[in-house]
């Protein structure tokens, strides 16, 4: 739904109701505003309390603005690989029927169609990414399956918003594909990981003792990681 804030500013509000909710929470997303309330809670009262909040939605907007501008694909953003950033340059053919991409030293080089729409181009990112992992990671998990004496039953790759990797009941492992994002010892620290997961299901005192046996160095990888996923 479209709404007004205190300064006549219409922005896209979504309301989602759910039971047991004690208070009204907002959250801005790449697509707008979020508020999350009582399914007893009356829409005056979701309205007047989203009005209070103009100032901090419009601060956030325009973080998020910034956000999504830098996470277009178009020439001078960048895309991580393997840990490093690497700048866009896009270049529009004419005639040209398909999109090419090619690293060339510490580009991303893409030529392509003009007018090209941006879903278009994520595709061909993410195409990107998956080929990368499904080359890079595969052998890793297989590497460390034979070191560990852990075997997973399925290898798969998606793309994921919260996960980097998981292991299911069944022993299936799954990773995210936009690992690639990341250096490699990371990569390899989720590997092991996942993998201890096929013995150990949570993460006990035991399964950190997986982990460590195999890599002593875990938790600079896991803080590692958490400072690339500040920047990702």
């Amino acid at each position: 739904m479209q709404f007004k804030l205190d300064n006549d500013e219409v922005i896209s509000l979504e309301i989602v109701r759910k039971p047991n909710m004690k208070h009204i929470y907002l959250r801005v997303t790449p697509k707008g505003v979020v508020v999350s309330a009582n399914r007893r809670a009356k829409l005056s009262e979701i309205e007047t309390f989203v009005v209070s909040k103009s100032a901090w939605i419009r601060k956030h907007l325009q973080v998020q603005a910034i956000q999504n501008e830098k996470r277009l694909i178009k020439s001078d953003n960048s895309l991580y690989f393997k840990g490093e950033s690497f700048l866009l340059d896009c270049q529009e053919q004419e005639e040209l029927r398909h999109i090419t991409l090619e690293i060339v030293e510490k580009s991303f080089n893409i030529i392509m169609p003009p007018e090209t729409e941006q879903d278009t181009l994520e595709r061909v990112i993410d195409t990107f990414y998956k080929e990368e992992a499904i080359r890079t990671i595969t052998p890793m998990v297989e590497l460390w399956s034979e070191k560990m004496q852990l075997f997973p039953s399925n290898i798969g790759f998606r793309r994921a918003k919260r996960q980097w990797g998981s292991c299911s009941s069944q022993n299936s492992l799954s990773f995210n594909f936009y690992l690639m994002k990341l250096p490699l010892p990371i990569i390899e620290y989720v590997v092991v990981h996942e993998l201890s997961h096929i013995k150990e299901k949570n993460h006990s005192q035991k399964f950190w003792a997986l982990v460590e046996k195999f890599l002593p160095n875990y938790r600079e990888l896991t803080e590692e990681l958490r400072e690339f996923e500040r920047v990702l």
